[in-house]
Formats: structure tokens, C-alpha cells, sequence
């Protein structure tokens, strides 16, 4: 499909998709039309409708080795664990290669790959096998390019308007040379980042597969092109708006990236990264895009930044260089490597073409966790056994018995959550190949593998921790209420948890609304949060993968702290049963009373520089923080983060008068967007749970 007036060309065949997963393959009937109108000889036409109609996409529906055990199983109808362990999704290509060499220069590093193979090594065929299934992908994509030539021709020679007609006669220039073969100006780059990407939509489907540092590696075309002075600012702006709206999706996690570092550490901001915020700016819709930031990040790019997320819409929001980059380098990736970083969809952090990260492998939920702990491994809304047996509150008579039976629990659940990701990454080596990612993840060439078989340079699972301030709070509420105050015994606890406060609403307003909570600069509870989080990274990163990798560990609950909250029972911090969870390491919702200031200083104690797949929060500022001085306070704010080693931060710019408003009257407040749970989303498309947690976030002000 061409439509007169666009400049890129080419269409991923996911148009609007509006949904979370995106990999299965619709009824083939809705491909009959396409068929026909495309240019395939009646042959082609014929065997690309039978097997469409054999459901090729099949096996690619992720399933775990059967049967399931039965203990993993219990701890996933509970709540307390989640196993995912795919590949699939969650990736970022290495598109600049693509740039620089073209599918050609890809094609011959294959070639010299397959001529090296040793015949003779026992994993010849399969490596052989790879090796040909990426030649064949490059064969298709430098053909990619021509055939939109051909069509962009034929357009031109039947357009009646003389410059539409020229613009198609441009189209077909830059196609007739990219994606096949190496870039050489800007408008070049774009075309072949944009084809690239198409072809990853029609591998891997759309969803959190991202673009990468664009500013990064399409700013050398950029700099040679206004140096030459074959293009301007207002072109190039131009050229990017149009790669903005081929990208738009209403639920979109392609994820991309501006500012940071070099590999040698200094500022890699350019005048590319500034043009990025203006054209996102400009179209006025909401592109999924992120800033790094570190000590040096010019205060110029942190303001532009604060421009656009004053505007609302949550974006664009932050990375912090000084906790992902030692983060990273604790967990075995070279410093060179470990800053070229950059975010997949949400907020999980990959190194673009060099890594297999299975994000988010699994959950685990800290607050059923700690449920568990002080209830001897019992469910507390239905009674099942479901984790050790540990002991009961009750029988308790200091915070280290607490923390004991917790610990055991963790463990417990985190060997089993291991197990699960492990095992899923064996089921799917069976299940499904992904020969594009593989091709653009260096080592799968050198290999022979693909990225399914371990052929990345770095192959890790990322392990996503929930509900650690709702466990923070608890702890806290456990040691100065029951412990040290004796306020409330052991045993009275644990009979009001067991009841979910049934008559003692007196005790649950004490416990909710009279202890310290994190999110307010107090050191209790955000030492337990700090510490909660510590254990979790250190745990997890004993555990090894099938291939021979480790586990990274996000703090992050996605938008999991509904439904798993509806599965945690009654909690200590005076939290009913089935009552949302805290969103990843933010405060609990209007828990944090003591400014935007006291939540950051709360953040800053989380080890986020041992969290190397990403931590993640969100905090919600009226529109009225910015009036006066307050625009600059803001920039001076996240400076203020950074240094004090905050891993991730997003911002909702919004009043919660407005957002009841737009609950109340969505025709009104169509285009209203938010922050969600690490992506942004018009709020009228929000189920009316997502829309009431949103609400309830505390809204700080100046």
C-alpha cells in the first residue's frame, strides 16, 4: 500500500492494532483482499492463501514444557508468581547496522560464514541450516526496496499533479538503493530504519520491539547532509515526522531513545536528539520516547525534556545512566557495551543487537510473599497451602522471625520462578525460530545460532520484582506497631489479617493513615524497601539460564498490581484484601504526603544500580508545578535524581479534577494521555480499574 503524500514508504500490516500481544496470525480470510490486490503472479497468490489457511504461526504460541509442576502452579493461581520466559517481543534490532552495511553487506558476512562452516562439527546442520535461513531473509529484503521502486514509479507515470509525481520519482531513488544497500543521506537512513522495522512487525509482531538510540545513529547521515547542504533542519524535521506517524500505534511500547553517552563515557547529546523532542512535540500525539541522563546531560536537553512532559502525556520520561550503567557492568556486560544501552518497550533495558534479555521472565510478588510469611505458607483468602511451611505471626517475637520466614519464602518462590523461565526457554527452542532478530544480534552470525538456540552475546532473563512498597509498608507497620510499641500483638494481627479487618476498622485506619510510609523520606519503611530490593537482586543473580546466562532483575510490575492485587490478601500496612498493589517502586497509592521531594529521596534509597534490567516508577505533578519558577525547580529536581542514583522516572503532568472529568465525560477528553504502567495512553481508552488507580495516585504540587 502507497498513499499520495507520504514520504516513507511501506506498511508492517499491523495497522492500529490496539492490543497487548500481537503474535498470532488472524482468520486468513482477511488476507484474501491484500492477496489480490498485490503484485504476486497468480501461483505465488495461490500458495501464499494455502499456507496462510495451515495456520503457519502456529507454533509460535508460547506454551511452557507440560505438565506444569504442580508447585508452580499453585504459586501462578495465587498471585504470587508469573512465568512468561518468551523471546518473543521485547527486543531492539541492530537497525544501524542495517544502515551502514545494507541487507547486501548483511548477506555477504553470512555467505563468508556459511564458507567458514566446518562440516565436520556435530552441529553443522543445525548451524548450516541458520546460516541459510538468514541468507534467504537478506535475499527478501534487498529485493524489499525495489519492488516499492516499481510501484513508486508506476504512481509517478500515472500522477497528474507534477510534484506528487516527483515525490514518487524521489520514493523510488532512495528505494531502488535501501534497504539493500548502504545509506548515504539521511532521508536514506530513514527509509531503510523504517523497512527494517516493517520487517521485524511481520517476524516478531509490533509490540515492544523498539527502535533503539535514534539519535544515536541516524545523526551522522543528519550531520553530512546539513553539512553538505543537501537538506535543512525543517526537512529533516519533516523526514522524522513521517517516521513518527508510520510508528504510531493507540498502545504503542516501540520504544526509542535520546541522549546519554558515548562509549567512552562523555555526553552523546546532539543537535539530532533536540530535533527528536521538537518534531515529537509538534505532531502533538504521543510517540514513545526517553531520555538518558547522567551528571554531564547538558541542562539545556533536561529542559527541552521538561518542556514536553509539562505538555502532559507522560513522555518523554527518564533513564539514569549512573545506576543502569554500573548496574549493568555488575552483571557482566563490558563498560563500552553497557553504555550503549537503551529501553526495549516500557522500561526494560536491553544492549540493542548484542543481547537476548527474555524481559520481564517472570514476577514475583513481595507483598504475597510476606502474606505467606506470617500465615505458615498459607493462602490467606482461601487457606491453601502454597509455599513452605514457615511458621505463624503469632508464634513470632521479633522482626528477625519475620524476616526468616520471608526469606525461606522468597526463596522458595524464586527457585521455582527460575524454573519456570528456564523451562519455558527449553519449550520454545522447539517451538519457534526468530532468523531476523538473529541476523541483526551479533554473535548468531558468528555462531550459526539463532537467538532462540543462545546465539546472542549476551543471553540473560530478567526477573520483575512487585509489591515491594506495599512489603516495605507492612514490614514497617510489623516492627513499630507490633514489635517495638506492642501496640497490637502478634496474635491480633494475624487474626485481623485473617479476617481482612472485619471489625477492627479502627486497627486497619491506624495502620493505613498513624505509621510511617514509604514515600515520605522516612527511614523505616525505606529501609525495608531498600533492603527488600537488595535481597531480591542478589538472589536472583545466583541463578543461572539455559544459556549459560544469569537473571537481571527489573523492579517493575507492569500493570500486574491489579490483577495480583486482587490475589493478595490483607496486608499489615492497613491494605484490604484484593486492593491494588503499588505500581513498581512508586509509593502505594496516597501514601506519599510529604511532596514530590520526600518520594524522590524514598526512590533514591532503592539500590537501582543493582537492578540491571531497569526499576521503575511513576509520580503524578499538577499542571500547576510549572507556573513561575517551578519549571526550572523541575529540571533542578530530576538533576537532583540523578545524582542521587534514581534508576527510572515517569511523570503524569495532571490534575485529578481533570481526570474524573474525562471519567465522567471521555467525548470531552478524547485526546487526554497519561501514564499508565510504563506507557502512555488516551485515559478514555482505560478500563475504569486502570482509570480509579490512576486517580487515586497522589498529585504533588509546589
Amino acid at each position: 500500500v502507497m498513499v499520495p503524500g507520504e514520504m516513507l514508504v511501506g506498511e508492517s500490516g499491523d495497522h492500529q492494532f490496539d492490543g497487548f500481544i500481537n503474535f498470532s496470525i488472524p482468520d486468513p480470510a482477511a488476507w484474501e483482499e491484500p492477496i489480490a490486490a498485490s503484485s504476486l503472479s497468480d501461483e505465488q497468490k495461490r500458495r501464499m492463501t494455502q499456507w496462510l489457511s495451515e495456520d503457519p504461526f502456529g507454533h509460535m504460541r508460547a506454551s511452557a514444557i507440560e505438565p506444569k509442576p504442580r508447585e508452580l502452579q499453585l504459586a501462578e493461581e495465587h498471585g504470587v508468581v508469573s512465568v512468561w520466559g518468551t523471546d518473543l517481543n521485547h527486543s531492539i534490532r541492530d537497525y544501524e547496522k542495517v544502515l551502514r552495511l545494507g541487507f547486501s553487506g548483511i548477506q555477504a558476512e553470512v555467505e563468508s560464514a556459511l564458507a567458514a562452516l566446518d562440516i565436520t562439527d556435530p552441529d553443522a546442520a543445525v548451524r548450516r541450516a541458520n546460516l541459510l535461513a538468514f541468507k534467504a531473509i537478506c535475499e527478501s529484503a534487498t529485493r524489499l526496496g525495489p519492488r516499492h521502486a516499481r510501484m513508486a514509479r508506476d504512481m509517478a507515470a500515472s500522477c497528474e499533479d507534477a510534484d506528487q509525481a516527483e515525490e514518487w520519482r524521489r520514493i523510488a531513488d532512495v528505494c531502488e538503493r535501501v534497504p539493500a544497500e548502504p545509506a548515504r543521506t539521511f532521508r536514506e537512513a530513514v527509509q531503510a530504519l523504517w523497512l527494517a522495522h516493517v520487517i521485524t512487525a511481520w517476524e516478531d509482531g509490533i509490540n515492544a520491539n523498539g527502535i533503539g538510540r535514534i539519535d544515536q545513529f541516524l545523526w551522522p547521515y543528519l550531520e553530512q547532509d546539513l553539512a553538505d547542504g543537501t537538506i535543512t533542519i525543517e526537512g529533516a524535521a519533516e523526514t522524522l515526522a513521517a517516521l513518527w506517524i508510520k510508528l504510531y500505534r493507540p498502545y504503542d511500547v516501540q520504544q526509542m531513545m535520546i541522549g546519554g553517552q558515548h562509549a567512552d563515557g562523555s555526553d552523546a547529546t546532539n543537535p539530532l536528539s533536540y530535533l527528536v523532542l521538537d518534531v515529537t512535540e509538534g505532531l502533538g500525539f504521543t510517540r514513545c520516547l526517553s531520555a538518558r541522563l547522567h551528571k554531564r546531560t547538558p541542562r539545556e536537553l533536561i529542559s527541552r525534556c521538561v518542556d514536553l512532559v509539562a505538555a502532559g502525556g507522560g513522555i518523554p520520561f527518564f533513564f539514569n545512566d549512573e545506576a543502569l550503567v554500573p548496574a549493568l557492568v555488575g552483571r557482566g556486560i563490558p563498560l563500552e557495551e553497557a553504555r550503549g544501552y537503551a529501553a526495549i518497550g516500557c522500561i526494560e533495558i536491553t544492549i540493542p543487537g548484542k543481547a537476548c534479555p527474555h524481559a520481564v521472565s517472570h514476577w514475583i510478588n513481595l507483598a504475597k510473599v510476606l502474606e505467606l510469611a506470617l500465615n505458615d505458607g498459607c493462602d490467606l483468602i482461601d487457606g491453601v497451602q502454597i509455599g513452605p511451611r514457615t511458621g505463624v505471626l503469632s508464634d513470632f517475637t521479633s522482626m528477625d522471625d519475620v524476616m526468616a520466614a520471608y526469606t525461606k519464602q522468597l526463596e522458595h518462590f524464586a527457585q521455582w520462578s527460575v524454573y519456570g523461565s528456564n523451562a519455558a526457554e527449553v519449550a520454545h527452542r522447539g517451538q519457534y525460530r526468530l532468523p531476523y532478530l538473529s541476523l541483526l544480534t551479533d554473535d548468531c552470525i558468528a555462531r550459526g545460532l539463532d537467538i532462540i538456540e543462545g546465539g546472542a552475546r549476551y543471553n540473560y532473563h530478567s526477573s520483575a520484582a512487585m509489591g515491594i512498597p506495599n512489603a516495605a509498608d507492612s514490614l514497617a507497620a510489623l516492627q513499630s506497631a507490633v514489635f517495638i510499641d506492642g501496640i497490637i500483638s502478634p496474635g491480633e494481627m494475624l487474626d485481623a489479617l485473617r479476617a481482612d479487618f472485619s471489625g477492627r476498622e479502627d486497627m486497619r485506619l491506624m495502620l493505613r493513615n498513624r505509621l510511617p510510609k514509604y514515600g515520605n523520606d522516612h527511614p523505616l519503611p525505606d529501609g525495608f524497601a531498600g533492603e527488600l530490593a537488595r535481597q531480591y537482586c542478589e538472589l536472583l543473580g545466583r541463578y543461572s539460564t539455559p544459556s549459560g546466562g544469569s537473571f537481571f532483575t527489573h523492579l517493575f510490575t507492569f500493570v500486574l498490581m491489579l490483577s495480583h492485587g486482587k490475589l493478595t490478601g490483607a496486608s499489615p500496612e492497613g491494605r484490604l484484601a484484593g486492593e491494588p498493589l503499588a505500581y513498581s517502586v512508586s509509593p502505594a497509592q496516597g501514601r506519599d504526603r510529604e511532596g514530590i521531594t520526600a518520594a524522590l529521596n524514598s526512590l533514591a534509597k532503592i539500590p537501582h544500580h543493582l537492578a540491571a534490567a531497569s526499576s521503575s516508577a511513576i509520580l503524578e505533578v499538577t499542571p500547576s508545578f510549572f507556573s513561575g519558577d517551578g519549571r526550572e525547580a523541575f529540571v533542578s529536581l530530576l538533576t537532583a535524581a540523578v545524582s542521587k542514583g534514581v534508576g527510572q522516572l515517569q511523570f503524569n503532568v495532571v490534575s485529578a479534577d481533570t481526570l474524573k472529568a474525562a471519567q465522567e465525560e471521555p467525548d470531552r477528553y478524547s485526546n487526554l494521555c497519561v501514564r499508565v504502567s510504563g506507557f502512555s495512553q488516551r485515559f478514555c481508552l482505560l478500563d475504569r480499574e486502570m482509570q480509579d488507580h490512576i486517580i487515586a495516585r497522589t498529585k504533588h504540587s509546589s
